[in-house]
């Protein structure tokens, strides 16, 4: 009885550390258990879902093959509004420091979707994979308004802050946005 419980126990705290998902969604589910989401659709194209969530900011749903592959929470700029659908980051608010102190790395970027600028921001991409079976990857982007003051390359990490989680099937990214990548010098896959 007591290995049992053990066993059931252990294989909990396994599922649980896998638990990679936004509004309870993961990569390869099933595109069907979109029907079943209780939020406002924003906008809806072949593949494509977007709902807006009960905090106001957006979640969209990429499908291939009758499969997510593809999920992105946008944050609206709403300061009451901070909390993304997957971490303890705060839009908004974590930094791209903080991002690389907790995980642990810079991560990666694919080199066709490196750092750009808008007519008002400098945004930044970086990427990371788990380390788990369902071959997904983290994109946190995060956002520095190019009127910001006194930013120099010592600096930049602590006023860039994150702006939209993106989690992913990997081949999908590779295929949408090639395979081209450069790594952090001290990169690693992060836990779940």
């Amino acid at each position: 009885m007591k290995v049992t419980l053990i066993i059931i126990l252990f294989l909990t705290l396994i599922s649980a550390t896998l638990d990679i998902s936004m509004f309870g969604l993961k990569i390869g589910d099933s595109q069907k258990l979109l029907d079943k989401i209780e939020l406002k659709v924003d906008a809806k194209g072949n593949d494509m879902i977007k709902f807006k969530t009960d905090n106001g900011n957006d979640f969209s749903i990429t499908c291939e093959k009758g499969k997510i592959v593809y999920m992105e929470n946008d944050w609206l700029q709403d300061t009451i509004a901070r909390q993304p659908l997957f971490s303890d980051f705060q839009f908004g608010k974590t930094t791209l420091r903080d991002i690389r102190k907790k995980i642990g790395t810079n991560g990666f970027v694919y080199k066709s979707k490196d750092g750009f600028t808008t007519d008002k921001d400098l945004i930044q991409f970086n990427c990371f994979e788990f380390d788990s079976p369902n071959n997904e990857i983290l994109l946190l982007v995060t956002k520095l308004p190019l009127t910001a003051t006194n930013i120099t390359e010592y600096n930049i990490a602590d006023s860039l802050k994150l702006d939209a989680i993106i989690i992913a099937d990997k081949s999908y990214c590779d295929k949408e946005w090639g395979k081209g990548k450069s790594y952090d010098g001290n990169y690693k896959k992060i836990k779940p």
